[in-house]
């Protein structure tokens, strides 16, 4: 879509044809969130086409964020952006080495520091995205990351370990995913960093400044309804959840969902727990049983109090979470959970 004019027009246009759908069906919404990769990469024209459009459908005094890469943003789009209700930027900075940036092809052709000083002069609230777990990356290697990140003072920053997917590029270079118990490692380091700086953790990969958590994301990890479109989004709306295809051949031929599951009360219950428990404050019980009429600690009453004599689960009258120290083994506890 970057490179070929014609192609990316053609998708904006079934872009808008959508939002205008889906403005037709809802009202207005408290987030918006514009991603997907790099639609900074957009024309000027054609990020005023879809800019005009989706900033009518966002709620007074709405979260508005667009994902940005700083190779493609310029001065004029940080304007366009603010001209249209933006009002938080999710940058991928990834990380400072330029060894690392060589490696996933991604070296910068412009200095950093000057484009994130032009960031900062249209916008004070942005999240920085940063990787950990790179090849041979040391505890050195991602303070000196951090400390680089924490040098532009962003409300909320972002961790990802490295994933190395089929075909990518460290796939066909032969590298492989960290060891787990050096991710943990360096996964702790990061958390305890960030913490001495001022960013609290509210989410397994999500640190905020006070009062900068990120009100689209907590959505998702709420289990609320959200309506998405484009390619490769995925949306929960009406007890469906859905996800389009990946192909912008068929999304422009009309052809959108690639597949779609009809949540039953017992997925539901699974996701509620799955995505709430992302969270570092949890759910409360009482939400809970308002939501699926069920006692979910009388339900899980064994394994909840094994959890708690082991200081993995805290209940805290209504409150039930993941302590702190178990949060990155997530998903092992799910398990016994659902």
């Amino acid at each position: 879509m970057l490179y070929f004019p014609k192609i990316a027009r053609k998708y904006i246009c079934n872009l808008i044809v959508d939002l205008k759908k889906v403005k037709q069906n809802f009202n207005k919404f408290k987030t918006i969130y514009i991603g997907g990769g790099t639609p900074s990469s957009l024309s000027i024209s054609l990020l005023e086409n879809l800019l005009k459009y989706a900033s009518t459908l966002l709620l007074k005094n709405g979260e508005f964020t667009f994902e940005a890469n700083l190779d493609s943003l310029t001065e004029e789009k940080l304007k366009m952006l603010k001209k249209y209700g933006v009002n938080r930027l999710s940058i991928g900075i990834e990380t400072s080495s330029n060894k690392y940036l060589s490696l996933m092809n991604r070296e910068y052709d412009f200095d950093i520091n000057k484009k994130m000083e032009l960031v900062k002069k249209y916008f004070t609230n942005f999240n920085l995205d940063l990787i950990y777990g790179l090849p041979n990356e040391t505890l050195l290697e991602v303070k000196k990351d951090l400390e680089f990140i924490l040098n532009f003072k962003p409300k909320h920053i972002s961790i990802y370990a490295l994933e190395v997917n089929p075909n990518s590029k460290f796939y066909i270079d032969g590298i492989k995913e960290e060891k787990d118990e050096i991710l943990r490692k360096q996964y702790d380091f990061v958390v305890n960093f960030l913490k001495n700086n001022g960013y609290n953790r509210y989410e397994v990969s999500n640190f905020a400044l006070k009062g900068y958590k990120s009100r689209h994301n907590i959505n998702y990890w709420k289990d609320n309804e959200y309506v998405a479109i484009g390619t490769s989004s995925s949306g929960f709306i009406d007890n469906i959840r859905y996800v389009n295809s990946s192909s912008i051949s068929d999304y422009i031929k009309g052809k959108r969902n690639k597949e779609t599951e009809i949540i039953t009360k017992t997925s539901d219950k699974t996701y509620y727990i799955l995505t709430n428990l992302r969270l570092e404050e949890g759910f409360k019980l009482s939400e809970y049983k308002r939501k699926f009429n069920e006692d979910f600690y009388l339900k899980k009453k064994e394994v909840i109090d094994d959890f708690i004599k082991h200081n993995v689960l805290i209940m805290d009258k209504d409150r039930i979470r993941v302590a702190a120290d178990y949060i990155y083994v997530l998903d092992s506890i799910v398990v016994k959970l659902i």
